[in-house]
């Protein structure tokens, strides 16, 4: 790929202003949450009261495209500083058919126009769309900004042209949405077809030439926000293949490496150190430290500390649970019953589409280390419906060790591995201590690295 400086210049944008006072007002009927936030470069909350009124009031320096939050429901607002904005909607239309009045109403009103077509553009066939050939994937990225520009301009045809500031950070939000994709092609594309030997052009990344990527500002524009991380995953994969550390640390390092801009930098030490603790709690134990130092925003340092003690049980050496589960015949079994083996274990589901996909990676890692008396290959069915599980063990005839969790096993289960997605793979030692509670799955080449670490220990 083309070479080029990644330590863009900050320049001063036409978005600051003198703090000036702002107001986000409005009612939300049968409002599941007390509280509503703003979030920008910080959070400010407001509370509901028993109608669903709120007024939320904030010095702000910079126009932007914030976002509300009620319950998990985010909603982007578009404001500048001295602003008065009224909203009303419900829980159930919040983000999908809010009515804004008010300054900067028609620009509000577009933004809900604008994230119902992005989301009705997003792929839907993960596979399919990010295992196009290059030029594929470069032409289907650019007829969706192509579809995003046309309904601006439609949009203003039929209203007035926007607010100038607005029509700025729309362009960017376009650009930055159709950059994230671009830079989550190779990652996907090896995800899907891991033994691919797929190279982008010279030239791939010379799209990056024509953005701000190092930018404060920029993250009051909500696909930055994703484009930032993603370009993060995209250097530290391809730009620097040998590393000697863990993807996730050179991750880490990396963050110094490719940005100046401190809010940037504070977001990607939080982001990347939230992400690890849901799926590698190990790195996150090596990473603390440093994190301390390099982190400066206190309430994302608070925060992580606050998680990680939550998740310290599940560190490499704490003694795994004893989780209880049945056979196809019935036999309860238990984890206690594999002690002096290494456990491959798989917590997965019927319904779950990328448990299904693992399967076959599954099944060759057990081929592999057939006739082996020290490694046990477990697969932990969650599902709700046990006839649902026992129906395609058998019609699939898997291999390996083939148990299910019933409600009480999967709540025990569920908890002590703080597990919020699945597939989920952990590798538990001879001793029936935790080896690795976010272990590679099954299509990851380094899982083997890591089972054979645990077989030899």
């Amino acid at each position: 790929m083309g070479v080029f400086l990644t330590q863009f210049s900050c320049k001063e944008k036409i978005k600051r202003y003198k703090p000036t006072t702002t107001i986000v007002e409005g009612q939300i009927s049968d409002a599941e949450s007390p509280v509503i936030i703003l979030s920008g470069d910080v959070e400010i909350k407001s509370v509901l009261d028993p109608t669903g009124k709120f007024i939320i009031q904030a010095e702000l320096e910079k126009a932007g495209i914030y976002s509300l939050t009620l319950s998990n429901q985010t909603l982007q607002i578009f404001i500048v500083p001295g602003d008065r904005i009224s909203l009303n909607t419900t829980q159930s239309t919040f983000n999908t058919n809010p009515k804004f009045e008010g300054d900067h109403m028609l620009e509000n009103n577009y933004l809900i126009v604008h994230d119902s077509l992005k989301r009705n553009t997003e792929p839907i066939d993960f596979k399919k769309y990010f295992t196009q050939t290059e030029d594929e994937l470069i032409r289907s990225v650019e007829q969706r900004m192509s579809l995003f520009n046309t309904n601006q301009q439609e949009y203003q045809k039929l209203n007035r042209p926007f607010d100038e500031v607005f029509a700025e950070l729309i362009t960017e939000e376009v650009m930055f949405d159709a950059a994230a994709l671009k830079l989550e092609y190779p990652v996907y594309y090896h995800y899907f077809l891991p033994e691919s030997n797929m190279k982008l052009s010279d030239t791939y990344d010379s799209f990056l030439q024509n953005l701000e990527i190092d930018n404060n500002d920029n993250l009051l524009l909500p696909s930055y926000k994703k484009f930032v991380e993603t370009f993060l995953e995209f250097k530290s994969r391809f730009d620097s293949p040998d590393y000697s550390e863990s993807l996730n640390i050179n991750k880490f390092d990396n963050i110094s490496n490719l940005f100046q801009s401190k809010m940037v930098r504070e977001f990607l030490y939080y982001n990347l150190m939230k992400d690890l603790l849901e799926t590698s709690i190990n790195d996150v134990s090596l990473l603390m430290d440093k994190y301390h130092l390099l982190q400066s925003n206190i309430q994302y340092l608070n925060e992580i500390d606050a998680d990680f003690k939550s998740w310290e049980k599940l560190l490499k050496g704490n003694s795994s649970p004893d989780i209880i589960c049945s056979n196809l015949k019935g036999k309860t079994i238990t984890l206690e019953n594999f002690k002096g083996k290494v456990v491959y274990l798989d917590v997965w589901a019927t319904w779950c589409g990328p448990c299904l996909r693992e399967i076959p990676f599954l099944e060759k890692m057990q081929a592999k280390y057939q006739g082996r008396n020290d490694v046990a290959f477990i697969s932990i069915s969650i599902d709700q419906d046990k006839n649902s599980w026992k129906s395609m063990v058998e019609q699939k005839n898997m291999k390996g060790f083939q148990f299910y969790a019933d409600h009480i096993s999967q709540k025990h289960l569920v908890e002590h591995f703080l597990i919020k997605g699945i597939p989920r793979f952990i590798i538990i030692d001879k001793g029936g201590k935790i080896w690795n509670a976010n272990a590679p799955r099954p299509s990851d080449e380094n899982v083997f690295n890591e089972l054979n670490e645990a077989l030899q220990n």
